[in-house]
């Protein structure tokens, strides 16, 4: 039997003993370090609201430390029980919570990353420090504490910590996602000093997962807090909103250190947030030991969505014979049910669909998660305006911190195990069940945390895969599991599904409606739309923390001088990425919600990951690593037009829409409506509106009503484009007359074409027969008959340019264009397209280009365009168009003095394509080469 055999048969044979019943405690400690002698026992610190008599000292802020890498942390400490004062000389202090490297600590260097190498990302940080540090904390313990029990909470240790008391053990911590406290009242006495010292370290493998994809720093990240409590005392409480039921089931641990206890009564008051009592049960008998419930009937308390994230709190109060008030505990909570109902996702008992995004845990200031809500408030604020209500957390666990603002700005959250695939992302000891029960144990009250998953990508194996899914179904009624995401889920370890070719077709890319029709769950994306791009160096000044910038503005510009280019070519080009990246995120999500079988997607990413490719880094997030709108790109405002709970989605080529007058497009309209309400029968307004703003063309379609879930067809409409005066852009304004759900999608109109007068134009051979139908008058190449006055149309290699130019002529060069078009964008890997970008230049004449690539060019721009980075054989030309790629930027379009001539050359350019802006682009350009001085 394998060693992984045998782990899986233990595991499932715990999950049979000890782990079936709700009421039973999950059993710590089978793979624990018994060397602190004292018990960790779930804990809060640092919550958002506290019991208001509670007795806490917060040890955050300045603690001394002492870093030394030839330390071995528990066996430096002593040569047995006894205390050996270690070496505190060089002792200098860093802030709790943070990670230590954003302290300061350390020397630059590139990130040591975790296990799993084939997925690895390490960056340029400022410090780097790899090994032990002894922390040192003395604090004055409160007088008025005398004759209570005492407690040592600790909110997280990376990698990981033994910590001291007065010169005694206390406790080991390494820990997947929990925190815990240790009792120390025999360590401590009232109203004299405590010190509390810890040694940490980052150089043996942590329980976290992706804590930061870049490196593997290490720290006390959350608070430390001394607790202080009764004799008996509210261990922990938490509170399942029982959407079913409309009832608060108030979960409530009582502990006592008493061999007996009176008799005992707890009452809960139900508050909204700003205090107000809404409901106060009466006296509860409690046990201490035991997980004692209370049912608080809450009719009238309003459910929690992410759209409506409705929160109350419950009060809990403990009370001795007498009467006597001996502990208290507040909890914040909301009452919400999400579920599978046959292949579809229902929140509250209405159908609904996961609009989510990834997470990778992107901290370029700190690495560390910040320990405060209201930091992730700000970014979830930014989040929800653009639509999302759900995050992926890949192979890693937030803080707390980041629930709490999740339970408020309103986001469902899907925790990951640290396994991918089985492998354990730093090596520690493969356990998945201990880890799901520790999310489960210390996450099931945020009311945010929605799904479960046991990692990435892979599979655990059908044992201990099953054993989990079923532990969870028995245990926790109110979330929902997949084994892995985008891993191998099946009937009997998920309730849903992320595909990505385990048993068919990946939904990592878009997608044919019908794909998954054989699916027999429900199923999100799968890391879908990872559009990658290059990072903005722009933001270099923002890298202010630990990280440094990846992509520099030194090696920014060194390439843009290497090929010959002013700056504001890079920003432009940067712009026209971002711009790029807004297309298909748009297409992307539309292309998804149109299919009725898809019930959600994991957008990848919702910031900039920054992952290295070859010479530089990728931004392929919505937002830069700042949670800030990209320069050129979509603003949240737009992105949520597409991906709010309602969305108008179109087909008939909505996206790209090149037409020429009396041609027609014919589109047929859908809506995808997940609100929480059906929406009253009316009408869809359809409108063309050109770049002023008048409204060109319209109609509208009448419909019924429309059903919570519905994802399905409106009506159509054909459009043909009117006799046009000049090139429009123009825009199809959707609208469901109303209300506020718009979309929109840009289109550009050309007027009929006729052949153009083509006198005292000379056309090379090899581009005769193209241009003959659409010039009149041209006259054929012939060397002979070559004056200065002359203009020449011709191939770009051809030898008839280099002639034409030595003798003073003007040149229209059309260099190749070949292999399909250049304007998809990479994935974690960089393409050939990473933004174009176009000069407002007279050459284009009334070409109604925005300035970068977009719809209008996606059928002119092709492969074939010039390295910039080497000599042009025609000279060096102005550049009128240029695109970047990975090691270089390329010249699309350029003019200059080339010999004793001049010519204007196009490079990857379709132009001889039979095209609406083809055709007229190239009228502009030879118009344009017309009006050049003559020799």
């Amino acid at each position: 039997m394998t060693s992984k055999s045998f782990c899986y048969l233990s595991c499932f044979a715990i999950f049979l003993t000890l782990y079936f019943s709700f009421n039973t405690p999950c059993v710590w400690g089978q793979h624990e370090d018994h060397w602190g002698p004292q018990e960790a026992t779930p804990a809060v610190v640092n919550p958002v609201v506290r019991y208001d008599a509670s007795k806490i000292l917060s040890l955050r802020g300045p603690w001394e430390i002492v870093p030394d890498s030839t330390l071995l942390g528990r066996h430096r400490m002593g040569k047995g029980p006894d205390w050996n004062e270690p070496d505190w000389s060089g002792v200098r202090t860093i802030n709790v919570p943070s990670c230590w490297e954003a302290e300061g600590l350390g020397e630059p260097g590139t990130g040591l990353h975790w296990d799993p190498v084939f997925d690895c990302n390490p960056r340029p940080l400022k410090h780097i420090y790899m090994g032990v540090v002894r922390y040192r904390k003395t604090i004055t313990l409160p007088a008025d504490w005398s004759g209570q029990q005492i407690w040592l909470a600790i909110g997280g240790v990376k990698s990981e910590g033994y910590f001291w008391v007065n010169k005694k053990r206390v406790c080991y911590v390494n820990n997947y996602c929990g925190t815990y406290k240790y009792n120390i009242t025999d360590y401590v006495v009232a109203g004299e000093p405590v010190e509390i010292v810890a040694t940490v370290r980052n150089d043996t493998p942590s329980r976290k997962g992706l804590f930061s994809g870049c490196h593997r720093w290490g720290g006390l990240y959350r608070d430390v807090e001394l607790q202080a409590t009764n004799e008996t005392w509210l261990d922990d409480v938490h509170v399942r909103g029982d959407y079913l039921s409309r009832t608060a089931e108030i979960h409530a641990a009582v502990a006592s250190v008493l061999k007996e206890t009176s008799s005992l009564t707890a009452q809960v008051t139900l508050k909204t947030l700003d205090g107000r009592s809404l409901v106060t049960t009466a006296a509860t008998p409690v046990e201490t030991g035991q997980d004692n419930r209370i049912q608080v009937p809450c009719p009238d308390l309003k459910l929690w969505t992410p759209e409506e994230p409705n929160l109350y709190l419950a009060d809990v109060v403990l009370r001795d014979e007498s009467g006597k008030i001996i502990d208290g505990w507040t909890e914040r909570f909301g009452l919400r049910k999400l579920e599978v109902v046959g292949k579809e996702f229902h929140l509250n008992g209405k159908p609904y669909l996961l609009r989510g995004y990834g997470d990778d845990f992107v901290y370029p200031l700190t690495l560390a998660s910040p320990a405060d809500y209201k930091v992730h408030l700000e970014n979830m604020k930014v989040i929800k305006r653009a639509g999302f209500n759900y995050v992926r957390l890949h192979t890693h666990n937030e803080i707390p911190e980041f629930y709490e603002a999740a339970d408020e700005a309103g986001i469902l959250v899907q925790p990951e195990l640290p396994y991918y695939h089985d492998i354990t992302t730093e090596g520690f000891i493969f356990d998945p069940m201990r880890d799901l029960q520790e999310l489960w144990r210390h996450f099931r009250r945020y009311v945010s945390f929605a799904t479960y998953s046991t990692g990435n990508e892979g599979y655990l194996g059908k044992e201990i895969g099953d054993a989990m899914y079923q532990w969870v179904k028995a245990n926790d009624p109110d979330r929902i599991m997949q084994h892995q995401d985008g891993g191998c889920n099946t009937p009997t370890n998920s309730d849903f599904d992320s595909p990505n070719s385990y048993h068919g077709p990946s939904s990592i890319m878009p997608w044919m409606a019908g794909t998954f029709d054989y699916l027999d769950r429900p199923f999100i994306a799968h890391e879908y739309l990872n559009l990658g791009i290059k990072m903005d160096p722009r933001l270099e000044d923002r890298f202010t923390g630990i990280m440094n910038s990846p992509r520099t503005m030194k090696a920014y510009e060194e390439l843009l001088s290497r090929c010959g280019l002013a700056r504001v070519w890079g920003d432009r080009c940067l712009a026209a990425a971002h711009g790029l990246q807004g297309y298909y995120q748009k297409d992307g999500i539309e292309r998804a919600r149109l299919d009725p079988a898809c019930d959600g997607y994991s957008y990848w990413t919702l910031v900039d990951v920054m992952v290295n490719q070859g010479p530089t880094y990728t931004g392929q997030g919505f937002l830069n690593a700042f949670y800030e709108q990209k320069e050129g790109g979509l603003s949240p405002e737009e992105f949520a037009a597409f991906n709010s709970p309602t969305a108008i989605l179109a087909t008939g080529d909505p996206g790209l829409g090149v037409l020429a007058s009396g041609m027609t497009e014919s589109y047929r309209f859908y809506l995808s409506h997940f609100g929480a309400d059906p929406i009253p029968a009316g009408k869809l307004v359809w409108s063309i509106v050109n770049r002023d703003g008048k409204t060109m063309l319209s109609g509208e379609i009448a419909h019924g009503e429309i059903a919570t879930g519905f994802v399905g067809e409106l009506g159509d409409c054909a459009v043909t484009v009117p006799k046009l005066d000049r090139p429009e852009k123009v825009d199809l304004v959707v609208k469901l007359e109303g209300t506020s759900i718009e979309n929109r999608w840009p289109k550009y109109w050309f007027p009929e074409r006729k052949k153009q007068d083509g006198t005292g134009l000379i056309v090379s051979e090899s581009l005769w027969n193209v241009l003959s139908d659409r010039y009149e008058g041209l006259v054929k190449y012939d060397e002979t008959r070559l004056t200065p006055n002359d203009i020449l149309i011709a191939s770009a290699g051809e030898a008839c340019v280099k002639a034409a130019l030595a003798k003073g002529c003007r040149v229209l060069a059309l260099g190749e264009a070949t292999g399909g078009p250049n304007v998809r964008l990479g994935w974690w890997s960089l393409g050939s397209q990473l933004g174009t970008a176009f000069e407002q230049h007279a050459a284009f004449g009334d070409f109604p280009h925005t300035g970068r690539i977009d719809t209008l060019w996606f059928r002119l721009v092709c492969s074939g365009m010039f390295d910039l980075s080497v000599s042009n054989p025609l000279g060096q030309l102005e550049p009128l168009a240029v695109g970047e790629g990975l090691n270089t930027y390329y010249l699309y379009m350029g003019e200059g003095k080339s010999d004793n001539g001049y010519v204007l050359a196009t490079y990857g350019l379709a132009l001889l394509e039979d095209y609406p802006e083809a055709v007229w682009l190239l009228d502009n350009l030879v118009q344009y080469v017309k009006t050049r001085p003559a020799k």
